[in-house]
């Protein structure tokens, strides 16, 4: 039996530059978290206890990394037997991992599907996230079974299968988001203040779609160049961090779209844009369920993350629409 230490900087050198990287991301996370709570407490409950589990859940998957990288440089230093397996920590990663990525990609597909009513794409979607959250889990189950790295083999195919299926999932939730913003983009040209919030959801949804994507397809081809190392797992663990930013984001980006600046209003900004030839649009800059006012009748109103747009009439196509904008609670006069 060969007494010589396997390479370290592969073994625990990735998973230790790993919680760098995820520590900086993790203090951005914590940070738009804050900001979250303490700005928007008329959010719905439900949306607020969604936000904390998926923060919660994160935060295990940090504190796994951490342990993973203790583990082998401090309690096993040394260990010749324990740096030829992975330890606990790491299937807990990657199944903890996989709960943030099932609840942010599920947020974001609900709601797209409250944005546009496409239910086919929300059903293709839906088999994406759950594949992913399957494959995932299945992974991290055959790494508690099989933690030798000799034994990587037997989860090239689930491993593969997840990444893939979660790289598609993120691409195609982005370039739907993309797809819409253009088409209101549209609508609502030459409206300035208007085009500015879509222009920044838009790069924002390809900064933040693209990142996951990017980390999961970097840590897949160096899995297939060498599987016998942790450089892929240091790789994924800034991944659970850049998910739940996303959704942080996409619920602080409010203040900046529009948004009155004082976070105890429930009723937000709200525009019609009146379009000749008899189409109107609703625009809100309330995105998010609102707990129901004290002075209201009781009923709830709810809306989405993104720009409504509601068509009551077509637009003829040849024919460029005049816009004009007029406050949603203005009285208005009847149009001849």
């Amino acid at each position: 039996m060969s007494t010589r230490l396997p390479q370290l900087d592969a073994i625990t050198g990735a998973p230790l530059i790993g919680t760098w990287a995820s520590s900086l991301l993790y203090m951005a996370e914590l940070h738009q978290a804050v900001y979250y709570f303490s700005n928007f407490k008329q959010d719905n409950w439900k949306l607020k206890s969604y936000v904390a589990v998926a923060f919660t859940i994160d935060t295990i998957s940090v504190v796994a990394d951490y342990a993973c990288v203790y583990l082998y440089t401090i309690t096993h230093a040394g260990s010749l037997v324990y740096l030829t397996k992975q330890n606990w920590a790491v299937p807990l990663h990657v199944i903890s991992t996989a709960c943030v990525a099932f609840l942010v990609q599920s947020f974001l597909a609900f709601l797209y599907w409250r944005f546009t009513k496409n239910t086919i794409i929300i059903c293709f979607l839906s088999i994406l996230i759950l594949a992913t959250f399957g494959g995932a889990v299945f992974s991290g189950l055959t790494v508690v079974l099989f933690p030798a790295f000799k034994d990587r083999n037997k989860v090239w195919i689930s491993g593969i299968f997840y990444i893939v299926i979660q790289v598609s999932a993120d691409l195609i939730i982005a370039g739907a988001y993309v797809r819409e913003f253009m088409k209101a983009k549209s609508v609502f040209r030459g409206q300035r203040q208007v085009n500015n919030m879509l222009n920044r959801l838009v790069l924002h949804t390809i900064q933040t779609g693209t990142a996951t994507a990017l980390i999961a397809m970097l840590a897949l081809i160096v899995f297939l160049i060498d599987d016998k190392t942790n450089i892929p797992v240091g790789i994924m663990y800034t991944s659970g961090r850049v998910y739940v930013l996303s959704m942080l984001i996409n619920l602080n980006i409010r203040e900046f779209s529009g948004r009155a600046q004082n976070a105890r209003t429930t009723s937000g900004q709200r525009e019609t844009v009146r379009i000749a030839h008899g189409t109107t649009y609703n625009f809100t800059t309330e995105f998010y369920p609102s707990e129901p006012d004290g002075t209201s009748s009781g009923s709830v109103k709810s809306s989405v993350l993104l720009p409504t747009l509601r068509a009551t009439a077509s637009i003829p196509e040849t024919q460029l629409p005049e816009i004009e904008m007029v406050p949603a609670d203005a009285k208005q006069d009847p149009e001849v």
